[in-house]
């Protein structure tokens, strides 16, 4: 009878240890990332901006990207955006691994991806860094320039 009882609670703390001891709710897998609030992305630590662009946004354009491309952009990670240097923490942006911008001569050939930049990653990022688009009226906003370097470097 002894045996039984030290089973049974031996039983009962493993159980409660694999469950974590408290219950905690969980986001709906098909539940989508949540936005940063107006200003935060500005007043978070190098730490927190890098969590959030690991968990929140890579997931967010990879597939955007993905779903432009899956050949081309089928692997979408920090060195996409960032270049090599993201390896050593380095995530300066803009950055020089993405195509240089050139607004005043731009490229026949590139027209799908601009438009699949103009109308899904700028507002895209925009809205996940909790931030306005840029527009003419807004050029404080998040835009091109952003991420890309402008051709001659003007």
């Amino acid at each position: 009878m002894r045996r039984m009882k030290l089973t049974l609670v031996l039983a009962s703390a493993l159980a409660l240890a694999a469950c974590g001891g408290k219950s905690s709710p969980k986001e709906p897998a098909n539940a989508a990332p949540a936005p940063l609030a107006p200003g935060a992305w500005e007043g978070m630590s190098d730490k927190d901006r890098a969590s959030f662009m690991k968990h929140t946004v890579v997931p967010v354009m990879a597939e955007k990207f993905a779903a432009f491309d899956a050949e081309k952009f089928g692997e979408l990670n920090c060195k996409t955006c960032h270049g090599p240097g993201a390896e050593e923490g380095k995530f300066e942006m803009p950055s020089g691994a993405l195509p240089e911008l050139d607004f005043n001569n731009p490229d026949p050939d590139d027209a799908a991806i601009h438009e699949f930049m103009e109308k899904e990653v700028k507002p895209g990022m925009a809205q996940l860094l909790g931030m306005t688009e840029w527009s003419p009226e807004n050029p404080k906003g998040f835009g091109c320039l952003a991420c890309h370097t402008m051709a001659g470097g003007e």
